[in-house]
């Protein structure tokens, strides 16, 4: 939507839901889901929805008056050159709440660069940017410019309102028109990267409104379930689990299928419909197939039919603007599962909301995470000041993904991780410089099977030195120069369930009882409603209770030792990026000896577990055998030159549909570059050694 100097088009401010070709019954329930949103705050009042379309008026009017000023200074001076300010996410689709940050684009002529003019440089003092004409207004309380972003951006406090303001010049224009169609894919002739991903925002949200018939039962139903994503711990794009665009693709999917339900139907029909979906099949509003005429060379189109490494993907939900993407790329194995589980819960509740045995508060009720798993990881991120916090925080936040995938990678599968997207605050020390985040540790239900009794040993301690590593390399992409400063640093350390600071519980320590929170790892069935049968059935359970809780302790978690001196430590409590040496084990079961990789770096290691999952997916085939998959590996390393020579192999493999990996040879002064003997590492052979020996 293009904002004028008016403001914005109440259009999506209009709630109230549709009644036309609805039941009685629907009618009501629809009226009850959306009261209870409002007393859940995520509306906002007609007055301050008012103030934010006075403040995007006079945004539009700032940028009409400096982009007049800055073509003057640059030979153009033609009174009639304007741009266009175009709104997107959760203000664009109507479903913003109170105090919501406002995204926009503002979309300029090809003499006006987004470095040079809307950035600026620090040399000149920024003269003559946007960036410097909007720290210099009155009404700008902070602004903050972030040019080495995907969507390089403009991050303000304006006027009360937190918006952030993205630039894209069009080559092929040298004056904006009014009504320009950002559908249009003659419009991304020309662009950077940069540039296409800015305008993606606008043309995947003025997709979605041009694809959904009745909106305003859609946007009931997408408040509904923002919320319930919200308090159930599963909306954290930047973790692996779903961020505004996912979910208003799968709603939006649902009003296809459904276009003449009301928006309670339609959360009912949500949980239905994604519980019972194989995501290995995309989830698509349109289709994928462009016509010759509207491709643009070089633009990279989501095509798992073309690009075979998409395939691959565990969830794919796709957007519908060219050029299309997996919205959920971040997804891991960890995270689906955990999604999975919410998808079940969701589908139970809401089946028993249209019978009337819950409500729809139990929908959205608060995930009780402490109470889920027997032990968890927690993160301890600290800095020495709040600037240098605030950045820290930030760059840890964007890599957490990467301690689920290790914990996934390094146990060979077995475990899983579930990460809590709620950030908490140790009363004793200061806010400003320190957060908790904590992780839920369970083992891999698609794994789990054999003698219970048996146990095994899980060694967690590469994957936290590997995040460790990994969070250590804070580097700006623009310049290459170090970000990471003295003080900065991530504690983590493992817990039991029973050993959960009480500042992270709720009040009392405890949660409410909820007949629908589903406890334990995932796969675990729901509990039943409130009712009982019998008190000896009700002394039966709870002393099988009690014997599992201490068969759960006998299986808990040990503390690990360095294999230096023995010394017990309490887990890895590691400043970043200095490293020392710890373990971190899991007992399980019997101890599981690991693979040793030739190449120990993490691109190799995911590389060769993209080829394992690869190979099972394709060819039904997995390594029986520890020493089967060691072998293989000895083979791929003695037939390669380098570690990038063996990534670049496996990925070939898969590219081409191979069953086998079959190393090219490296040419070298017009000779094959041949490798005689073993070409493991030094360490790798002592690793070996050692293996053998014990």
């Amino acid at each position: 939507m293009m904002v004028d100097n008016n403001g914005v088009s109440s259009e999506h401010n209009n709630n109230s839901s549709s009644s036309g070709g609805l039941g009685a019954l629907d009618i009501k329930r629809t009226k009850e889901l959306d009261s209870l949103l409002k007393l859940e705050d995520v509306y906002e009042s007609q007055s301050e929805c008012t103030r934010r379309e006075e403040v995007l008026g006079e945004l539009n009017e700032m940028l009409q008056d400096w982009i007049r000023t800055r073509s003057l200074s640059k030979g153009h001076p033609d009174e009639s050159i304007r741009c266009n300010l175009y709104t997107f996410g959760s203000y664009r689709l109507g479903v913003h709440g109170p105090a919501a940050d406002i995204d926009s684009l503002v979309i300029g002529p090809k003499h006006i660069d987004r470095a040079e003019d809307f950035f600026g440089f620090e040399e000149d003092d920024f003269e003559g940017s946007f960036y410097d004409y909007m720290r210099k207004h009155e009404g700008t309380e902070k602004i903050v410019a972030v040019p080495d972003a995907v969507v390089p951006e403009l991050k303000t406090e304006f006027r009360g309102f937190e918006i952030d303001v993205a630039y894209c010049s069009l080559p092929g224009y040298s004056n904006v028109p009014l009504d320009l169609d950002v559908l249009s894919a003659k419009i991304l002739h020309g662009l950077d990267d940069a540039g296409v991903k800015s305008l993606a925002g606008c043309r995947v949200a003025d997709s979605l409104l041009k694809l959904v018939t009745n909106h305003s039962e859609y946007r009931i139903a997408l408040r509904a379930l923002r919320l319930w994503a919200a308090r159930r711990g599963v909306y954290s794009n930047v973790v692996g689990f779903f961020g505004g665009v996912n979910l208003a693709i799968l709603v939006a999917r649902v009003c296809q299928l459904y276009p003449n339900a009301s928006a309670s139907m339609l959360v009912y029909s949500f949980f239905q419909i994604w519980d019972n979906w194989v995501w290995t099949t995309p989830v698509m509003l349109t289709s994928l197939d462009i016509a010759p005429k509207d491709q643009i060379p070089g633009l990279r189109h989501w095509d798992e039919r073309v690009n075979k490494p998409e395939r691959y993907q565990l969830m794919k939900i796709i957007t519908p603007a060219y050029p299309a993407q997996n919205s959920t790329f971040n997804v891991s194995s960890s995270t689906l599962e955990v999604l999975k589980r919410e998808f079940k819960r969701g589908k139970i509740v809401t089946g028993k909301v249209l019978i009337g045995e819950a409500k729809w508060t139990d929908v959205w009720s608060d995930v009780q995470f402490f109470a889920k798993y027997k032990t968890y990881l927690q993160l301890i991120i600290t800095a020495d000041n709040e600037e240098d916090f605030k950045k820290w925080e930030g760059w840890v936040g964007s890599r957490l993904k990467n301690l689920v995938q290790g914990v996934e990678t390094f146990s060979e599968g077995a475990m899983m991780a579930h990460p809590g997207v709620k950030k908490f605050y140790d009363p004793e020390k200061d806010k400003e410089v320190h957060c908790n985040v904590f992780f839920g540790l369970f083992p891999n239900p698609s794994t789990t099977g054999g003698d219970a009794r048996e146990k095994k040993k899980i060694n967690l301690n590469p994957a936290i030195e590997n995040f460790q590593m990994t969070v250590g390399n804070y580097i700006d992409r623009a310049t290459g120069s170090v970000n990471w400063k003295p003080g900065m640093g991530v504690q983590i350390k493992l817990l039991r369930k029973k050993d959960i600071p009480s500042w992270a519980l709720p009040e009392g320590g405890k949660y409410e009882e909820s007949a629908f929170e589903l406890v334990g790892v995932p796969g675990t069935q729901p509990a039943p409603p409130a009712e009982t049968t019998t008190t000896t059935t009700n002394n039966n359970s709870n002393k099988r209770a009690r014997e599992e809780e201490k068969e759960e302790i006998k299986e808990e978690v040990k503390e690990g030792k360095t294999e230096e001196n023995g010394d017990k430590k309490e887990a890895s409590s590691l400043p970043v990026p200095r490293l020392a040496p710890s373990v971190v084990q899991k007992e399980v079961e019997e101890e599981k000896e690991v693979v040793v990789y030739p190449y120990a770096s993490k691109e190799f290691i995911n590389t060769w577990s993209n080829w394992k999952i690869y190979k099972s997916n394709e060819f039904k085939f997995n390594y029986r055998t520890l020493q089967s998959e060691q072998a293989a590996l000895k083979k791929l390393s003695n037939e390669s030159d380098n570690e990038a020579h063996a990534v670049e192999s496996i990925e070939s493999a898969m590219a081409n549909g191979w069953k086998g990996i079959y190393p090219q040879k490296i040419i070298t002064n017009g000779k094959q570059s041949n490798k005689n003997g073993l070409s493991y590492s030094t360490e790798f052979q002592e690793e070996l050694a050692r293996k053998i020996q014990s």
